[in-house]
């Protein structure tokens, strides 16, 4: 539900599921900076609200652990509702979190960020990261309710804003050049709030199209991947130094490297990549990786949950913007050629 009416969305969302309790999850962002509002319809006792630490480094099974910790505390039940108020680590983690409590309690997604509001709020791939690898251990399980209140965007730090602008150019390229148009256009500088409404309207119904469809990735739902495998490779490493890239930009550049492979492999134009790079230079800047850790990046995505054989590594790519191949074996020279080629850029 895309609302500016964030009291009215919550109290329809809440009235839909027969609940014991309701429950908050925030971490340290959103209690400071949403959780007021979200408070304004709820009025929650303190102790109904739990707080984790933001950040995917904090996406683990021990934030897990801490979140069935306070649920057992609290008593809930399966018929008590986890509202998860914030971004995709708290949607996945929270998610995953009530889904399993008790073998299943309801949850609701509130997204605060434009990246959550395109991705992670809606799906149902709920998880955390595990062994140094993303979203690794996790289970599909659907929100009662998925609430965008798009006044939230209004204050998002530039940052956040492109990590999540990055999910709405993957879902273009694997929908339709007319789609991919609509957003190149889009002026990032002004960030009009109403054309941004429409492009996320219409960034949201790709995803939830490909969802309603395939909802457990059995088949045309890993056209959503294209751009990460790359991406969780180069979001990994940069955890693993000290130095977290926004989920979106990873994503950005996992895009451009899997845009390279494909015309390579399967004849995309590479007018498609030249279309894309002002973005690069323009807003996003180059990732800051070296051709030394290609080894490094290719035994990441050797590792990836996504693959099915041991020897290479599997890819959704481009054959044309709107039609996308899933379940692209690719060898380690065709990576480590993408790769060199997106750290010279």
């Amino acid at each position: 539900m895309l609302t500016h009416d964030l009291d009215m969305a919550l109290r329809d969302a809440v009235a839909l599921i027969p609940t014991d309790q309701i429950f908050v999850l925030t971490d340290s962002n959103t209690r400071v900076h949403c959780l007021p509002l979200v408070q304004t319809t709820l009025r929650l006792p303190e102790q109904q609200v739990f707080t984790i630490e933001a950040g995917d480094a904090n996406k683990t099974l021990n934030t897990v652990e801490q979140i069935w910790r306070f649920l057992f505390s609290m008593h809930a039940t399966r018929r008590s509702v986890l509202i998860n108020v914030g971004g995709g680590m708290v949607e996945d983690i929270g998610g995953f979190a009530a889904s399993t409590y008790m073998r299943g309690m309801s949850y609701v997604n509130v997204s605060t960020t434009l990246l959550s509001d395109i991705d992670a709020a809606y799906g149902g791939k709920t998880g955390f990261n595990y062994n140094g690898l993303k979203n690794s251990i996790g289970l599909f399980a659907q929100p009662k309710s998925v609430i965008i209140c798009l006044d939230f965007l209004k204050t998002l730090p530039a940052e956040q804003f492109l990590s999540g602008f990055a999910e709405m150019l993957k879902h273009a390229l694997i929908s339709s050049p007319l789609e991919l148009n609509r957003l190149l256009e889009y002026d990032l500088n002004s960030r009009d709030t109403n054309e941004l409404e429409t492009l996320i309207q219409r960034s949201i119904v790709v995803k939830s199209y490909i969802v309603e469809q395939d909802p457990e990735e059995a088949g045309m739902r890993k056209t959503l991947n294209l751009g990460h495998t790359i991406g969780h490779a180069l979001e990994q490493m940069s955890i693993k130094q000290g130095r977290p890239m926004p989920h979106g930009y990873a994503v950005f550049y996992g895009l451009l490297a899997e845009m390279y492979m494909s015309v390579r492999l399967l004849g995309l134009s590479d007018n498609v990549i030249r279309e894309c790079l002002p973005l690069l230079y323009d807003y996003y800047g180059k990732p800051e990786c070296s051709c030394k850790q290609v080894s490094e990046l290719i035994d990441l995505m050797h590792h990836d949950k996504k693959n099915t054989t041991t020897d290479k590594v599997n890819f959704t790519l481009l054959q044309a913007v709107g039609n996308a191949r899933i379940n692209q074996q690719c060898d380690d020279k065709t990576i480590t050629e993408a790769l060199d080629w997106l750290f010279s850029l």
